[in-house]
């Protein structure tokens, strides 16, 4: 009888980002910190006699339920590698807004190529290859944790692990109108814009003393004045958060997801600030290692 599987599926904050120019393959090379949240997705490989997919939960709204989605896609290229049909249903209870700049869609398909390497052994010397055609952080949800990456994001450093940590997330106000390719959008107006000092070194060396707070990732993600102004709401947004906390928040990837980073235990009082203020926000923390 087939096997019925699950596993989480995490997000992820870039604590910095720097881009360090474009390649001649069209991707730019970055180099960059990834840190794993405890805030996930669940998936399930469920047996079925044919293939489908079934998207629920909070954030299931405007994810993709067909070939477009970036775990169906996975799991068809897995089963490719292994010379197998996948019938399997693919239930994704999706805890992580999408298109956020947390990754939830790209660590889902991580999440179904480790399935799939245990449904299908033979697949499994094929992940690291399947992961970088699903996208540029994907491979890191393969390793997860916390890892410097360069390249396009695929060439893994892990690092590590960072003491625990509070993080706040707060989300795009309602009816605020995604942007079309947003991440392709960010990086156009970032070449129109002067390069700032690479951040990356500077941000490794404050972790390393212990406790971080968000003040010491100010003007870590290269990315951040590019969605400024990308995102014509974003930087009230911000505003409005930082009077609502007391504190400043950064950006994570391309955004447009704020996030605020500090000691376990300090990030309850900032959430229920925010919420009195009537922003909407998701409590988690770094994941235990």
């Amino acid at each position: 009888m087939a096997e019925r599987l699950a596993a989480p599926a995490p997000a992820k904050v870039n604590l910095a980002l720097d881009v360090l120019g474009r390649r001649t393959d069209g991707y730019h090379e970055l180099d960059t910190l990834f840190l794993e949240l405890e805030l996930a997705d669940r998936l399930e490989l469920v047996p079925a006699d044919a293939p489908g997919l079934e998207v629920s939960g909070p954030h299931a709204t405007d994810v993709p339920a067909g070939p477009g989605n970036l775990a169906w896609r996975a799991l068809e290229l897995a089963a490719a590698a292994a010379g197998v049909v996948p019938r399997y249903t693919l239930r994704i209870d999706k805890q992580i807004p999408a298109a956020g700049g947390l990754a939830g869609g790209s660590s889902d398909a991580a999440a179904v190529l480790r399935l799939a390497a245990r449904l299908w052994p033979e697949s499994a010397p094929k992940l690291p290859a399947l992961a970088l055609e699903l996208g540029s952080d994907v491979p890191f949800f393969l390793l997860g944790g916390f890892a410097r990456g360069r390249g396009r994001g695929e060439l893994l450093e892990p690092l590590p692990p960072l003491c625990a940590h509070d993080v706040v997330l707060f989300l795009p106000p309602a009816g605020t109108e995604a942007v079309e390719r947003k991440t392709a959008a960010v990086f156009a107006k970032l070449a129109e814009l002067d390069p700032r000092p690479p951040a990356v070194s500077s941000v490794l060396e404050r972790v390393r003393g212990g406790s971080l707070s968000t003040e010491d990732l100010l003007g870590a993600n290269a990315l951040e004045r590019a969605a400024l102004a990308v995102f014509p709401w974003l930087e009230e947004h911000r505003a409005r958060i930082e009077a609502a906390i007391g504190s400043p928040v950064v950006l994570t990837g391309a955004g447009p997801t704020w996030f605020w980073i500090g000691p376990a235990g300090s990030g309850r009082a900032v959430a229920q600030r925010a919420r009195q203020a009537g922003l909407e926000v998701i409590e988690t923390r770094t994941a235990a290692r």
